[in-house]
């Protein structure tokens, strides 16, 4: 198949359908309206992947391209996805602790030893850099690095604590304002006047042509780690992050086992380096939504037969003034799915055999594979 672009877009029916011409603007919105639409109504073809993410301190962060995990694999076992709520099911294994490793006595799974190298993938909520800062006394500053001389002194707003923990508050003409502003410069980069034990968020205050870096400052050892990277279409970044109690955390001295595998004595990802290094973790992750501008960029959905019914209904629903229209509209709607779905078979294959995990549990709270 070919790839297809905005370009394309252009050149098919649906200016035509929708009323509208090509270059124009209100095309553009409309077709970037569509595809966010129908990305969140299912895996759509080309709107998933395969990828291998580095997980530390037994966490994974998301890069931008991406929304979400759908399923994940460590040391090619599947593990089970869980979202923030499970964790708190009555009669659950309770809450996961990232700071415990999972010894003999730590991983049991009866609930009663902090629950750590359960092998699974715990939602922790969304974050605007991929790792925390370190932990350890040293106060901390903040270095930015822009990569073009075009994005120099461009500013970006880093909210968070400060070393003492109080709320930083800066000052501008006198007037205070949430987190520091500190302006963007090539390697070296820029360093922050306040220092930072955690960063809540981080907002670039104007667009940008090139990607920046966030390093965390040891303002002790000198040492600076990277923390945060971000592309040019970013403006206030916020990631997934999944937490891996079976992963060691990498500040934890590691003796691994003969056999490079998980077993249930000690139910976490053993390290043959021996020296914690962060894991890959392989998942399928569903591709995030992002606005196609110019003509060479690729569509998410790759349908344009389901692109111009899904705009069609769009525009009914902005015209529509009587039950008839929204019937139409969801019509459309239910076509434009109907064409992802000849799709899907299309490419996959309609006689693809797709398995199925049903999960159950024994008197003893172990998970139970009952039918695969």
């Amino acid at each position: 198949m070919t790839r297809l672009t905005l370009a394309d877009a252009q050149a098919s029916r649906i200016p035509k359908a929708i009323g509208t011409i090509p270059t124009a603007q209100k095309f553009i919105d409309m077709l970037n309206e569509a595809q966010e639409r129908l990305l969140h109504k299912g895996l759509w073809w080309g709107t998933y992947g395969k990828f291998k993410i580095a997980a530390y301190d037994g966490t994974l962060t998301m890069p931008p391209e991406l929304a979400t995990i759908e399923t994940a694999a460590v040391s090619h076992i599947p593990v089970a996805v869980h979202d923030l709520w499970y964790e708190f099911l009555d009669m659950g294994f309770g809450t996961r602790s990232p700071d415990t490793v999972g010894t003999a006595a730590g991983s049991s799974l009866d609930g009663s030893h902090g629950v750590t190298g359960i092998p699974e993938a715990t939602y922790r909520g969304n974050f605007p850099v991929f790792r925390d800062m370190t932990h350890n006394s040293n106060p901390k500053k903040i270095v930015l690095v822009c990569d073009l001389a075009t994005d120099a002194t461009k500013t970006v707003t880093v909210l968070g604590y400060d070393a003492n923990n109080n709320w930083v508050r800066t000052s501008t003409g006198g007037v205070y304002s949430d987190g520091e502003t500190i302006a963007l410069a090539q390697s070296p980069g820029t360093t922050s006047t306040n220092t930072f034990s955690r960063i809540t968020g981080v907002r670039f205050n104007s667009a940008r042509s090139g990607q920046a870096w966030l390093y965390e400052l040891d303002t002790v050892t000198s040492v600076q780690t990277l923390t945060g990277w971000y592309q040019w279409w970013e403006s206030n970044p916020s990631y997934g992050r999944w937490l891996f109690p079976q992963i060691r955390p990498v500040n934890t001295t590691c003796t691994p086992p003969a056999a490079w595998q998980q077993t249930w004595s000690d139910n976490r990802l053993p390290d043959p380096s021996g020296t914690c290094n962060p894991i890959l973790v392989e998942i399928i992750g569903k591709i995030d939504y992002r606005p196609v501008v110019q003509t060479t960029d690729y569509l998410t959905i790759q349908s344009i037969p389901a692109l111009k019914f899904m705009c069609q209904a769009l525009k009914k629903e902005e015209v529509g003034i009587s039950v008839a229209d929204v019937q139409e509209a969801v019509g459309y709607e239910s076509m434009a799915v109907v064409e992802l779905d000849n799709q899907l078979d299309h490419y996959l294959g309609s006689g693809r055999r797709m398995g199925m995990n049903i999960m159950g549990s024994t008197g003893d709270g172990d998970p139970q594979e009952i039918f695969v």
